[in-house]
């Protein structure tokens, strides 16, 4: 799933108290052009946190289906979030970790049957392999101090082993008055149009570093704590 940033949504319409995306300009998934989708929501597929829609390319002519998220849980935010279905986005996300030197290889091959299994619809060979990956992801921090500890513990001491600033202190760095960066911003210096597309990846990178991860985690976190509290 990609999500469909407030910039791409061209027009609205109204469900209940949210505004819904109508009419979106994307990267379109079958094409991978950039087209126009007027999106048709299923209302007889929804639930408490979302609804389905489908939307057709404007260059292409081919379906792709979006999930518009709902929270009843906070009617202060009027606008749902959309998602596009994007099976290449997790491909362009895998093909970096095996591009990054930082990455262990224990852990991307843990990573890779994780999303195997799961495909596959073996969930319990599924839960097994995430566990393996979480304690892999705490390994490669951590190092031999994980030994015998559980992983809430693991969890625990990671800050003290990761500067989750350091993404900030680069940034700082970046836009200090004096720096080409800053001049750009301030249009001293000439953009050209790979800048523009490296300013719009460094924005939509440092949004989902601030807001949309932490979010996302929370959101799952809460998700499944509800589910496994009303099994009890």
């Amino acid at each position: 799933m990609r999500k469909i940033l407030p910039g791409s949504i061209l027009s609205y319409t109204q469900y209940g108290y949210y505004k819904v995306a109508k009419t979106i300009k994307s990267r379109c998934p079958k094409c991978s052009k950039s087209g126009l989708f007027t999106l048709k929501a299923n209302f007889y597929l929804v639930n408490k946190t979302g609804l389905f829609a489908e939307g057709i390319c404007s260059d292409c002519k081919k379906t792709s289906e979006f999930v518009i998220m709902l929270n009843d849980s906070n009617r202060t935010k009027e606008e749902a979030e959309v998602y596009i279905y994007d099976p290449t986005a997790s491909k362009d996300s895998l093909e970096q970790m095996e591009r990054d030197p930082n990455i262990a290889k224990d852990l991307l091959r843990a990573y890779i049957s994780v999303l195997n299994v799961s495909q596959s619809k073996d969930n319990s060979a599924t839960a097994v392999m995430s566990k393996r990956v979480l304690e892999s992801i705490l390994k490669n921090f951590l190092g031999e101090k994980s030994k015998g500890q559980t992983l809430s513990q693991q969890f625990e001491q990671l800050p003290k082993h990761v500067d989750f600033t350091t993404p900030l202190k680069t940034l700082s760095h970046l836009v200090h008055p004096d720096s080409p960066f800053n001049e750009m911003l301030d249009l001293e210096r000439e953009i050209d149009d790979d800048s523009v597309a490296l300013l719009i990846e460094l924005l939509e990178s440092l949004i989902d570093y601030l807001f949309v991860l932490p979010g996302k985690i929370e959101s799952v976190t809460q998700t499944l704590e509800q589910k496994w509290n009303k099994t009890k």
